[in-house]
């Protein structure tokens, strides 16, 4: 049948591939083919072929599986998998290049401390790690990830890529991006460049001359920088790019070299007469130019993290922050200092995006600059949409933060707000450590925001919290996106999608002898049943770690997983149920800060639509029973965001907890 299709309908039918699984409507009712269905799909005809292969491998993306050999990507897979001459072919198609690992663990030395010695040249031996050989085994890694790199750069189509992802979090090798790289003289074309590199490696080499030749970025996104080197070939970049850059992330390493480096070093604002020599061979290196100061005239979004900002900033100095539509500072130093002066600028701001995270006691605010200089700040512009904020140690203040949030209901479409403050660890006090906070001011939630309007907010709040406040005005909700927050690091050793499956595996086995109707109270028959919970917590407690603990600890700890999981799961059916949130798809629970770095303090739930019918749709937490009106979900899974109107990975990852690169130590 797709083959009698006019091609414009399969093109556009094609062009859904770029989010990997999509429906095909109208065509193929209630089915969802994924990119594997749609290669079986074009081989049924040439035709077929031609239209979607394009399609399914614009995006392409190589990985090493382990960030505890992150020189073996999956290159050679590839290549085996279809053939060298198909492998070839598909490689012709690509437009977006992404080479990346995970970042779970290793944040730290990465480059030569985490490989297997594969390659020929150096043995394999403890030896080669020591201070005489740690050249040799950085300079053995490089050339490994080069090799491979190779076998794809050979097969792409010159000035075909807009898009190269760098996020290995390594160097990079020789031959990439120095002056003579493979994409400096092959890619000229790129329109986006995203790094992740390792700015903690003591062997870094800098074989990124090559960025600043660069000339057609609209976004340019480099995370990892330590260097005064490093700075100076973004700053080229950026002037280089001056009249189109859009979008600018900056990311530095925390370190005493990344503290010296300061805004001024970016070089984002310059005299409009270096302005208009920019990209010429008049361009200064200095910012002493005569004349009114001029930002980049396209810049819309930039992202600073540990960014070291200016203590003071001139009015004329306004013009890069008031012509920006998004804002996120991450733990900058004079971050507070500065949003204090934006408050008080005479140019009307326009964001509608602002992110801003801060940690009090890791910095110097000065006198009278607390949360009032951020209250100040979001009450001196109207017109946010996003609003998301993570703030950590904050003194006692007059100001209240709920008064800027519902300075912005009437245009706000997502919230988040996580907040952080020390509080003691142990039985005397002694000892405190940073801890999770749920407001008091979420009691009366419905009236700071517009839950009528509002499609996405996240909250450090329990389930029965979270129930409470939204319990008010849940008929006439539009939320489609509820994340309860909390940090990861405080969970690290819980397991929590083993919890709650086992929960509701183990629930299930009792409801199946007492069965219920569709769509009923898990705690409302959990209180009339007279079995204990002795078979899931024995369940629980065989397939957990705290089966190594002291008994009465284990019991302990066992017996508080079982009672969050209980009060999730019941929380979860009255949310997607009929009394619940009616527009709600998506609920979420725990940290999705960087990915799938916290992956086991995550759980994902989606809706389940009567209508749908079938035990298939159930999932894995609840495969044998449709009485649940919610199933499990995989972020992996991008049609778990159908319909939503805000970025839904995008907006769980908000307000990160720690930074993307970051030594183990200062966990």
């Amino acid at each position: 049948m797709l083959n009698t299709l006019p091609c414009e309908i399969l093109m556009l039918i094609a062009d859904w591939v770029s989010s990997s699984v999509f429906a095909l409507v109208q065509v193929l009712t209630a089915y969802q083919l994924s990119a594997t269905t749609l290669r079986v799909l074009s081989r049924a005809s040439s035709r077929l072929y031609a239209v979607l292969v394009p399609r399914i491998y614009r995006t392409i993306s190589f990985c090493a599986a382990s960030e505890w050999a992150l020189n073996v990507l999956n290159v050679e897979p590839f290549f085996l998998r279809f053939g060298p001459s198909r492998a070839a072919d598909y490689l012709q198609h690509a437009r977006h290049l992404q080479i990346k690992a995970p970042f779970h663990l290793v944040r730290f030395n990465r480059c030569a401390y985490y490989n297997i010695f594969r390659a020929a040249g150096l043995p394999e031996s403890p030896a080669t790690l020591g201070a005489s050989d740690e050249a040799a085994a950085h300079r053995q890694f490089l050339d490994d990830v080069k090799d491979q790199l190779q076998l794809i750069f050979t097969h792409l189509k010159p000035n075909r890529l807009s898009t190269f992802e760098w996020r290995l979090g390594t160097c990079i090798p020789v031959g990439v991006l120095d002056q003579e790289g493979y994409l400096t003289r092959y890619q000229q074309r790129l329109a986006r460049l995203s790094l992740v590199t390792d700015g903690t490696c003591p062997e870094t080499l800098h074989r990124l001359d090559g960025v600043s030749r660069l000339s057609c970025l609209t976004v340019f996104e480099w995370e990892g920088l330590q260097h005064p080197s490093e700075v100076d070939l973004l700053r080229q970049c950026i002037r280089r790019n001056w009249s189109r850059l859009d979008h600018l992330s900056v990311g530095f390493v925390p370190s005493a070299f990344a503290r010296a480096l300061c805004w001024e070093s970016l070089g984002l604002q310059q005299s409009e007469l270096e302005a208009g020599n920019i990209g010429t061979s008049d361009t200064r290196n200095g910012d002493t130019g005569i004349g009114d100061l001029t930002a980049p005239p396209a810049l819309s979004t930039l992202s600073l993290s540990k960014v070291t900002l200016p203590p003071d900033i001139l009015s004329e100095q306004h013009a890069i922050f008031c012509s920006l539509q998004a804002l996120t500072l991450r733990d900058c130093p004079n971050q507070l200092r500065l949003v204090q002066l934006l408050s008080r600028s005479q140019k009307p701001l326009r964001l509608t995006h602002f992110e801003f995270s801060f940690d009090y006691l890791l910095h110097e605010p000065g006198e009278g600059r607390s949360l009032s200089a951020v209250v100040r700040f979001l009450c001196s512009f109207r017109g946010l949409q996003h609003l998301h904020l993570r703030l950590s140690n904050f003194p006692a203040s007059k100001s209240h933060i709920q008064d800027a949030i519902g300075h912005h209901q009437s245009t706000l479409k997502s919230l988040v707000y996580h907040e952080r403050q020390l509080a003691p660890i142990d039985a005397d006090g002694l000892f405190e450590d940073d801890r999770d906070v749920s407001p008091a001011w979420i009691t009366n939630l419905s009236a700071i925001v517009d839950l009528g309007q509002v499609s996405a907010v996240a909250l450090c709040a329990s389930p029965s919290a979270a129930r409470r406040c939204l319990r008010p005005t849940a008929k006439h909700s539009k939320l489609q996106i509820l994340h309860l927050r909390f940090s990861g690091l405080e969970r690290i050793h819980r397991d929590i999608p083993r919890e709650i499956t086992t929960f509701l595996r183990e629930t299930r086995k009792r409801y199946s002898r007492h069965p219920r109707s569709c769509w009923g109270s898990v705690n409302q028959n959990a209180s009339n049943d007279t079995h204990s919970y002795g078979p899931i917590f024995d369940e629980y407690f065989a397939r957990s770690q705290f089966e190594y603990m002291d008994p009465q600890q284990a019991v302990l700890a066992s017996s508080a997983a079982i009672a969050e999981a209980e009060e999730l799961v019941s929380f979860a059916e009255w949310a997607f149920g009929p009394d619940g949130l009616p527009a709600l798809q998506v609920l979420a629970f725990g940290d999705f800060s960087h990915g799938d770095r916290y992956r086991n303090q995550q759980f994902l739930m989606r809706r389940v639509y009567p209508s749908s019918g079938g035990k298939g749709l159930a999932g894995p937490a609840c495969d044998d029973t449709t009485r649940l009106p919610f199933h499990s979900a995989d972020m992996s899974d991008s049609s778990i965001w159908d319909g939503s109107m805000v970025d839904g990975a995008r907006f769980l990852s908000a307000c990160p907890g720690g930074g993307l690169m970051e030594s183990p130590y200062e966990l």
